[in-house]
Parts: C-alpha cells; sequence; structure tokens
C-alpha cells in the first residue's frame, strides 16, 4: 500500500530511503517515553503505514486512510509534522499533540514515518498511536477459534485523586490538574460615626490573615486619612480616624494582602465613597 501512495506522487516523489531516521524517530519516541514512567510502547507495522499514508505532501485519501485505521481495530491518533531538518519536523508533529500522546500511559502500540522532499527542501515526519481494541472471537461451527473464551477486558484506569488546597481558601480540594483558588472579596468595612472621629471596623472573612491599608482621599484634595494594619484570619481590626469634613467627599479604599500557596495574593478590597 505504501509504495502506491509513494508512487503517486510524480514528480513531488520524496525520498524514499527512510531506514536511519526511522530508527532516529524511534529512539526519540521510546526515550520520551520512559522518560514519562510508562511502559514502553510496541511498535505496529499497521500504525507505520497509516503514518506513511497521512504524513505527505499530499496525503492518501480518507476513505483509505479511514480504511487503515479500522482494520486496526483500536483507537488510533495521527499527528504530522514538517519542517527542515528533521528535528524540526520531529517538534512540529509534538507541538500538535505528539508530544503528550507519546507521555500518555493510555496508549501502547505506535508507528512513526519519514519522507523527505529534497525539491522542497522539507520533511515531513508521522507519529500515530494507537491502542488496540478488545474483540470477541467468532463462535460456531467452522469459525476459527470457536468456542474460546474472550480475553478480559481490563478496568479503565481510574481517575487520579484530588489535590487538596492549603487551608484558607475558598475550597477544600480541587480536580487533579485545577489549581486551588485564592479567597478574594473577603474584607467588609463599616463605620461608627461620631463627633470629630469615625472609628473604623474591618472583618477579614477569610481563612488567611495578612497586611492591610486603609486610604481615604478627598475628591476635593483635602486632607484624608491612612492606616496600616494587621488582621488576622477571620478576624477583625478597628482604629479611629478624623470625620470628613464638613461638604467634603472622601473615596475610602482598604485592601488587604496575604500569603496563599505560597504566593502573595489579594484577599479582600473594598471601596467606598463617605460623607457627613
Amino acid at each position: 500500500m505504501i509504495a502506491g501512495l509513494v508512487g503517486s506522487m510524480l514528480t513531488m516523489a520524496p525520498v524514499a530511503n527512510a531506514a536511519e531516521p526511522l530508527a532516529e524517530i524511534r529512539g526519540t519516541v521510546t526515550k520520551d517515553r520512559v522518560a514519562a514512567g510508562c511502559e514502553e510502547m510496541k511498535y505496529n507495522p499497521k500504525l507505520q503505514d497509516i503514518a506513511f499514508a497521512v504524513a505527505q505532501m499530499i496525503p492518501a485519501p480518507q476513505h483509505e486512510v479511514d480504511a487503515m485505521i479500522g482494520a486496526y481495530r483500536g483507537d488510533v491518533r495521527t499527528f504530522v509534522g514538517m519542517g527542515d531538518p528533521m528535528a524540526a519536523a520531529v517538534n512540529d508533529a509534538y507541538r500538535k499533540g505528539a508530544g503528550p500522546a507519546i507521555t500518555d500511559c493510555y496508549w501502547t502500540e505506535y508507528g512513526v514515518s519519514f519522507l523527505r522532499y529534497e525539491e522542497f527542501e522539507e520533511d515531513y515526519v508521522g507519529i500515530v498511536v494507537g491502542r488496540p481494541g478488545v474483540t470477541t472471537p467468532p463462535s460456531g461451527p467452522g469459525a476459527p477459534g470457536g468456542g474460546a473464551k474472550p480475553p478480559e477486558q481490563q478496568a479503565p484506569a481510574p481517575p487520579p485523586p484530588p489535590v487538596k488546597c492549603p487551608p484558607g481558601g475558598p475550597k477544600t480540594e480541587v480536580p487533579a490538574g485545577e489549581t486551588c483558588p485564592p479567597p478574594t472579596n473577603a474584607i467588609r468595612v463599616t463605620f461608627d460615626r461620631g463627633i470629630g472621629f469615625w472609628t473604623v471596623n474591618v472583618k477579614n472573612e477569610a481563612g488567611i490573615g495578612g497586611k492591610c491599608t486603609y486610604r481615604a482621599t478627598s475628591t476635593t484634595g483635602l486632607t484624608g486619612a491612612s492606616r496600616d494594619f494587621d488582621i488576622a484570619p477571620n478576624g477583625t481590626a478597628s482604629f479611629s480616624v478624623p470625620a470628613p469634613l464638613p461638604l467634603t467627599t472622601y473615596e475610602v479604599v482598604t485592601s488587604c494582602t496575604g500569603e496563599y500557596d505560597g504566593k502573595q495574593v489579594e484577599f479582600g478590597r473594598d471601596v467606598q465613597t463617605v460623607s457627613l
């Protein structure tokens, strides 16, 4: 089948002597597979045929490729890379998904291809991964293997366990691969209004503490108020500030930051407009 596909290229015929490049590509796949902690994949000639069919300047007709994949009788993924030299084509195939597939222990077999188009100074690399399906042998009189017990189907691998989140955040755990969200919007500010002075009350609804700033800025440029203070996890803080001047409006911004999961995060910001 491959000879027919290559022969159809006419004036764009690729260089067919690809034994050494194939060995080099296979070595790269095996090295990356082992580095991922997976068992080595078995090399399958049917998957190699599929790789040659799809990884060329004029790919084989889709119905032919579909028939080849159907003959494999399993799950198949194909990746085609282009570039010059060959390493660039391999990297292109990796970027298009071959890299993650090779390091995914789900896939158990593979095949590769290499074609060089000297006229265009471009290499085509095909990487195909597969996992053969489990089929039931035919049964009945005259059927090969009739009456044989079908092979036991392997149970699917359990999903990875969820990730435990550090204390103080809104979630105790998240699915594997996700990042634990930090607490946000957890600061509440109220005022006890007195004559000449107001008491600022800050409530922290987050499970982490940190350092906070209070800034009251006059919209007309008059003197405002500023405070720096600490607040405990799920704690409160209170302090006095001068009352706003008559007929004066202040923008009051209270912001708190602290450490969560090894990073500094703003876990609360309260913005208000106040006046007498």
